[in-house]
């Protein structure tokens, strides 16, 4: 049979909680079980979501996947540029065709990334500023006005 829970399993683990430490780590230094220590926080009010780790990893992620959006953006940007270079210097028509339609194809990947980036608040300061220029040269809609 398991022994009552005492006022001084209560106090430690209210103790430790307020310390940050985690709910094995309490277990395992008061020697209650942990079903037991999670009893306890739930009648104290306490929970052990993990939340300042969780957000702080989570940040770290965000943080992460922009800077690799950001290096998409602009390789896809130096690639697409490299494929206008060799459409001038093309051989024939069919290899400056292939290397417009790659062109082409790398614009649009540089275009939408930034986008994202940009709707979702994790682009550079740069690109913001070069998509508001943009905007006020040619419109929201880059240039497709109605009527004109």
């Amino acid at each position: 049979m398991a022994e009552p829970i005492t006022d001084r399993d209560r106090d430690a683990v209210r103790r430790l909680h307020a310390e940050g430490k985690s709910r094995n780590h309490i277990a395992r230094t008061t020697g209650r079980g942990a079903a037991t220590v999670s009893k306890i926080a739930g009648e104290l009010g306490l929970t052990f979501s993990g939340g300042a780790r969780v957000a702080a990893a989570t940040e770290a992620h965000r943080q992460d996947s922009a800077a690799r959006r950001e290096q998409l953006a602009d390789e896809a940007l130096d690639g697409a540029l490299g494929q206008v270079t060799k459409t001038t210097a093309a051989e024939n028509a069919r290899d400056a065709r292939d290397h417009a339609t790659a062109a082409r194809a790398l614009t649009e990947v540089h275009a939408r990334v930034a986008e994202l980036a940009r709707t979702s608040g994790t682009g550079s300061k740069g690109g913001a500023m070069l998509d508001r220029l943009a905007d006020a040269l040619l419109g929201p809609t880059g240039g497709d006005t109605e009527g004109e």
